[in-house]
């Protein structure tokens, strides 16, 4: 058993998220060509497709994420993986990949119906498909390492919530500071590069709780979950830490505003 066998067996298990995405692109078909009001055709085809799109896959790697390994634990079930001859790195990336894979194929199937038959495949260039798909990718990770996380520590029921809890506020303050002394230095640019920054390495940090999730807690819910907290806990702070460095430096080297020199009086 390999990883591309975790791929199947959740592919297999999830399989019906095609046909929901592949129905849905069909509804939005009908309603592009039935709409009573009227309007060009290429125009709603591309909002309804790349909207609804990103909606749905990123919506889909939530909900895997939120069941990808928490569902297992909490019905008994994630034993059977870990008596297999698998390495839990395996486990791990075999349920993730399937994850994003599930929600970008399946957002693709939603767009074909309008793309397709809507006539937009003839205007829209690879380029802007890419950058579209790599939004799915980017947007459907952080989400599915995000909301595995958090239902290890929902469904886990214990003490360990409260420093999630503080985990979380105390970063969203953190964050919060750092924006707003970038702000009142005037580097506006340099805070969406903080803000891409810290969204780096919570991520990051997310990857590595659910790997030490799998390695560590294995089939132990409780265990699972100090595992994410501390690991989370510890990669929080450091986001931050990483954060107020950046921003320490950025205001220590941005060059001054010029100073407006205003007239003195004159002396009669």
């Amino acid at each position: 058993m390999t990883t591309l066998a975790v791929f199947r067996r959740e592919w297999i298990g999830r399989r019906n998220v095609f046909l929901l995405g592949l129905a849905m692109g069909f509804i939005q078909l009908i309603a592009i060509r039935f709409d009573p009001d009227g309007g060009s055709v290429h125009d709603k085809a591309a909002f309804m497709a790349m909207g609804t799109g990103t909606l749905f896959a990123w919506v889909v790697a939530a909900l895997f994420g939120a069941t990808m390994v928490g569902r297992d634990l909490e019905e008994r079930r994630f034993s059977f993986l870990l008596n297999q001859p698998l390495q839990t790195g395996e486990i791990f990336a075999g349920k993730v990949a399937a994850g994003i894979s599930l929600a970008v194929l399946s957002a693709i199937l939603l767009c074909l119906p309008p793309v397709l038959l809507g006539g937009l495949w003839r205007q829209l260039p690879l380029k802007e498909v890419s950058r579209i798909v790599g939004l799915w990718l980017a947007g459907g990770t952080v989400l599915l390492l995000l909301f595995h996380a958090v239902s290890i520590q929902v469904r886990s029921r214990s003490s360990w919530l409260v420093l999630d809890l503080a985990t979380w506020a105390g970063f969203a303050w953190g964050a919060r500071l750092l924006s707003r002394r970038l702000i009142g230095g005037g580097a506006f640019e340099e805070m969406l590069q903080l803000w891409l920054v810290l969204l780096v390495v919570v991520t990051l940090g997310l990857a590595v709780a659910g790997y030490l999730q799998v390695a560590e807690g294995r089939a132990d819910l409780h265990r699972s979950h100090r595992w994410v907290s501390v690991t989370l806990a510890t990669s929080l702070g450091l986001a931050l830490l990483i954060g107020w460095v950046q921003a320490t430096w950025v205001l220590g080297h941005r060059p001054a505003a010029p100073r407006t020199l205003t007239a003195s009086p004159r002396i009669r």
